[in-house]
């Protein structure tokens, strides 16, 4: 069973992978660890990952990056206009406001929602873990991180994805929550349960967006105090403040505006990014070279690191703001109390950060977790705990959900109302009881009390409507109470509702009880036991039908994505006996006229060199989109060809080493033999007649050795071999079976000498007590 923790970043992808050994994070089919967050779409399939990465610019308009905060928002959402600029391919408004990302697929116009790309992105991943790991079959089961800040409709929109990628999520994690499950589960110097918390700042700078965390430390357990966030933070910001300064030095320098051509615009943001990272690691200036820019044009430029801090200066101050705000009113700890600061994140490597986070603190960040892995590593060991198959050192995680939401609720005359159920910081998961009087249905909303702090413009969560409330006997409201809850994967619900209704119950008071030995025959009869009728409280389950904003028909989008994956299947069987064929047209074509070339007469190499060639053209014109049928036919009948002289030339290069072994073993068993007849002492043991067999496999054997050998050298190289290495081998091994036996045969054990009698003592006389010995009493 797979334990899978999946690491989705709006820039890169992560896999942990739990095993007996621990957590591993695994390379994927480039042999790399980080899997990029693209999804590519063509005439013929799919592309993800490196593959899709490395032709966008060949396929633009048809691939999809930056993506992540797309997911489980409408297109007039303010983050969403934020990001959309950075996607390559067009994106457009649907229906009811949703997004859609226009590309071709299958020579086909096609629009996708973000959450199949996530769909898409997940197969990929599920893929890479399925080729790479060898025990693992089919991947079902994970656990996937999504940023702390996610609300609800986002979170539902993530589950989603999964479900269409056919996946099924044990838990929605935080990634702030990753973080601290991975630093806190393998150290063992935490103060014990009762005693002073460890308090751990945890700042992670993403792509996208910065996200920190206060957490407090105790053995087996985190508790997740606080967590701030701003989405206009992270190292894309960095990236793109460095490509605006770019753009505007070579408006002037060469006449040209790279914004406003898609290629050269997101190949100048890809440059910025490698000039961020050599910045970090030199104070030295860092050129920028791209050759055939834009009309033709060569641009060259350079930024020092001291440049680029003047230049993202509001950057810094805004990740600043965000550690600050991590003491925001409410929260007891301080500053002060905070005994380390992990910092996380690809941009986490930025020199200004480490002094940003010195200034507050007054002590150096640490970097004892791998900076890029850790979320995954994190989701995997969650993962691991939720496993039957796994047994993990126990862990306690409490969590903690930001947003204030509150629950209104109508009603007949004044009985409407609504209140706050849960505050920010709460714990999580957790569930709240309501308690309202009704006589009748009645329906519940939840909303983000705070539409402010809350980055997503969906602040209404859900309707729930309570079906089965009804008056009491007198026609008065009855007590409803309602389960409200937030889950293990951070989504709201209202979990049940129950009525409580009065009902008259007959209840028997308890008899007298009789103790043996006190009953008196003359006592009167006991009266008749008494019957009460009372009032009680009887719980009733009510329906409860919930609404959401946002639903997701996953059945048929799951159905889409398996059928994309067929396709995709087909396609990767296609090209890999395309490859297989073109590869064996290469490689034959080379080796027949060198490597093969005495296995095989003048005549039949140049045949089979025409037919290469013409192979070779065949598929650079109409072989070029051939059936997968078509290229296995073309190299088998290739193959009838050169199997034979690839099998001559490895029988050749094997056989003598074959022979030569045998005639070692041979010889070895006649220098045993002739020791035996010359009256050695090592096999004196054995018996004449087991003798006489290895004597006889020595002539037998080395006789058909000899036969075979003078058989093959007399052959031409040309021609299919006499003998077989395989065949020798055999003939080496039944010789073996034969005469090891015998020869290994233990000698048998000496007999020891009889022990002598001693002579016993005649009567009366006594033993004599030797020097040494005591005699007792």
């Amino acid at each position: 069973m797979s334990v899978l923790g999946f690491d989705i970043g709006n820039l890169n992808c992560y896999i942990g992978v739990a095993r007996q050994g621990g957590i591993e994070v695994i390379t994927n089919d480039y042999s790399l660890h980080a899997t990029p967050a693209c999804v590519s779409f063509g005439p013929k399939d799919r592309s993800m990952g490196v593959a899709a990465r490395q032709a966008v610019n060949t396929n633009i308009k048809n691939t999809v990056i930056n993506f992540k905060h797309l997911v489980g928002r409408k297109f007039s959402d303010p983050v969403a206009q934020r990001f959309i600029p950075f996607i390559p391919c067009k994106v457009v408004q649907l229906p009811n406001d949703d997004i859609g990302i226009q590309v071709s697929y299958l020579d086909e116009p096609h629009t996708f929602t973000p959450e199949q790309v996530l769909a898409a992105l997940l197969t990929k991943l599920r893929t890479i873990v399925e080729s790479q790991l060898t025990d693992v079959r089919k991947v079902t089961d994970c656990v996937l991180a999504v940023p702390s800040y996610f609300t609800d409709v986002q979170r539902r929109a993530v589950h989603s994805a999964i479900q269409y990628a056919g996946l099924n999520s044990l838990r929605v994690i935080n990634e702030t929550t990753a973080i601290a499950l991975a630093y806190g589960i393998y150290k063992q110097d935490l103060p014990e349960e009762n005693d002073k918390p460890r308090n751990v700042v945890f700042l992670d700078i993403g792509h996208s967006s910065t996200q920190a965390s206060l957490v407090s430390f105790n053995r087996g357990k985190l508790h997740m105090v606080n967590t701030a966030y701003d989405l206009e933070a992270g190292g894309l910001w960095f990236d793109n403040l460095i490509r605006e300064h770019f753009r505007q030095e070579f408006k002037s320098k060469y006449g040209i505006d790279a914004s406003t051509s898609p290629r050269p615009w997101l190949r100048l943001l890809d440059e910025c990014e490698r000039v961020k990272k050599q910045m970090s690691a030199n104070q030295t200036p860092i050129p920028l070279n791209i050759e055939c820019f834009m009309e033709d044009k060569d641009v060259t430029g350079k930024m020092q690191r001291h440049e680029f801090e003047e230049l993202a200066t509001p950057i810094f101050q805004r990740i600043r703001q965000v550690l600050v705000n991590l003491f925001a009113e409410g929260v007891t700890i301080k500053p002060e109390d905070v005994e380390e600061i992990e910092i996380v994140g690809g941009s986490s490597r930025i020199p200004m950060i480490r002094q940003i986070v010195k200034e507050l603190f007054g002590k150096e960040p640490k970097t004892t977790m791998n900076q890029d892995e850790a979320v995954a590593r994190g989701a995997a060991m969650q993962c691991a705990i939720l496993s039957p198959t796994f047994r993990v050192r126990e862990f306690a995680i409490k969590d903690s959900q930001p947003y204030r939401i509150r629950l209104s609720w109508n009603g007949p005359g004044d009985n409407g109302g609504e209140n706050d159920v849960f505050s920010p910081r709460d714990e999580v998961p957790f569930s709240k009881l309501v308690s309202l009087l009704r006589s009748g249905p009645f329906q519940v909303e939840a909303h983000y009390a705070q539409p402010n702090v809350v980055p997503h413009n969906q602040v209404h969560i859900g309707s729930w409507k309570v079906n089965g409330a009804r008056p009491g006997p007198d026609g008065s409201n009855q007590k409803v109470k309602v389960k409200v809850r937030v889950n293990p994967d951070g989504i709201f619900t209202i979990a049940s509702a129950t009525m409580y209704e009065p009902k008259i119950v007959e209840e028997a008071q308890a008899e007298p009880m009789e103790v043996d030995g006190n009953t008196n025959p003359e006592a009167p009869p006991a009266e008749p036991v008494e019957v009460k009728k009372v009032t009680k409280l009887v719980p009733v389950d009510l329906e409860v039908l919930e609404s959401i904003p946002v639903s997701y028909d996953v059945q048929k989008f799951h159905q889409l994505e398996l059928q994309m994956q067929a396709v995709d299947a087909k396609e990767k069987a296609k090209a890999d006996a395309k490859n297989s064929l073109e590869e064996y047209v290469y490689e034959m074509r080379d080796k027949v006229s060198e490597q093969y070339a005495d296995f095989i007469t003048a005549q039949a190499a140049d045949e089979f060199r025409s037919v290469l060639t013409v192979t070779e053209d065949w598929l650079y014109d109409e072989g070029e989109n051939a059936d997968r049928d078509v290229y296995e036919k073309r190299l088998s009948e290739l193959k009838a060809v050169g199997t034979p002289v690839v099998e001559r030339y490895r029988e050749f290069e094997t056989r003598k080493p074959a022979f030569d072994a045998f005639d070692q073993a041979i010889l070895r068993v006649r220098k045993s033999y002739e020791d035996y007849a010359n009256g050695g002492p090592t096999f004196a043991h054995l018996d004449s007649k087991e003798m006489e067999k290895v004597i006889n496999a020595i002539e037998d054997k080395k006789r058909w050795l000899d036969e075979a050998r003078h058989k093959q050298e007399t052959r031409p190289k040309t021609d299919a071999p006499v003998v077989f290495t395989e065949e020798i081998n055999q003939q080496k091994m039944a010789f073996e079976n034969i005469v090891n036996p015998i020869l290994n045969k233990k000698k048998p054990a000496a007999q020891s000498p009889p022990k002598k009698e001693e002579p016993q003592p005649a009567a009366g006389d006594q033993p004599q007590s030797q020097p040494g010995e005591m005699d007792v009493d």
